[in-house]
This record gives structure tokens, C-alpha cells and sequence, in this order.
């Protein structure tokens, strides 16, 4: 891990004295946000020594951070661990990125089904005469495009 740095333009908070693990985004994707909570997971959640920090940006709306402070030498030594598991691999925890998945899945189907029955099939490209068969086409495509 590296310590924080600051931005040349930055006007804000300093953290020179803790370590940033992850860090997520408003257009995160579904890999990306699986990996920033199982992360925080692992770290046991946020304490005095384990930060989750919010910026603004002026590109994409907000950037969270995973701190660690310098004298928290357990989660400084778990946090290197979970980057090295990335480095070998892309996702943390593959059981909740299942969950998350599946979640996802099934709000988007809520949604589609939703719109379908109010008139809105098109917009989905759906024919008139669709089934859920034809929905679930739709959601396994729309969910894998925001991994």
C-alpha cells in the first residue's frame, strides 16, 4: 500500500499519516464496489484506525478511500494482504460478488417486468408478446456490462 498523497490542487483534509487500500467511484462497477466492501469486511469495518473518507470531484461526482492509519500495524498487514490476493486475482470474494450479481439481477428484472407491464417493452426492446424468458436476456446482458 501506499500512503496518501495530495493532489497539487486539493483544498481539504490531510492524511499523511495513513495508507489508501481501495478506492471506488460514483460510476464504480459491480467488481469494484464487491471488492471495496468485502475489503472493508475483512478490515472489521471502520474504527479510529480504519477510515472510509468521501472527496468531491469535478468529474466523477465523489471518490471514496480506504484509509489505514500508520499505527495500526494488524490492518496495515491485512490490507497488503488483500492487495497482493488482487494482484492474482481480480475479485476478493468471489461469494459476495455473487451476491451482489444476483442482487443486481433481480432488481433490474423487478424493473423491466415493471416497465413491461406499464407499455414500456420497447424501450427494452421487447416485443409485444414477450415472456420473462426474453427479460432475463436483457438483465444477463445489461448486469455483465457493468462488471
Amino acid at each position: 500500500m501506499q500512503k496518501w498523497s495530495r493532489s497539487e490542487n486539493y483544498i481539504g483534509e490531510s492524511y499523511f499519516d495513513y495508507y489508501v487500500l481501495l478506492s471506488r467511484h460514483r460510476d464504480s462497477g459491480l467488481v469494484e464496489e464487491s471488492n471495496f466492501q468485502s475489503a472493508l469486511k475483512m478490515l472489521n469495518g471502520e474504527s479510529d484506525t480504519v477510515k472510509v473518507i468521501r472527496f468531491s470531484h469535478w468529474l466523477c461526482g465523489w471518490i471514496e478511500v480506504i484509509l489505514i492509519h500508520e499505527s495500526d500495524k494488524e490492518s496495515i498487514n491485512k490490507g497488503n494482504e488483500i492487495e497482493k490476493a488482487l494482484e492474482n486475482y481480480p475479485i476478493l470474494d468471489e461469494d459476495a460478488f455473487g451476491e451482489m450479481i444476483s442482487e443486481k439481477e433481480t432488481e433490474m428484472f423487478n424493473q423491466i417486468k415493471y416497465d413491461t407491464e406499464h407499455g414500456l417493452y420497447a424501450y427494452w426492446d421487447l416485443p409485444k408478446d414477450y415472456t420473462d424468458e426474453d427479460i432475463w436476456v436483457r438483465v444477463k446482458r445489461y448486469v455483465s456490462d457493468e462488471w
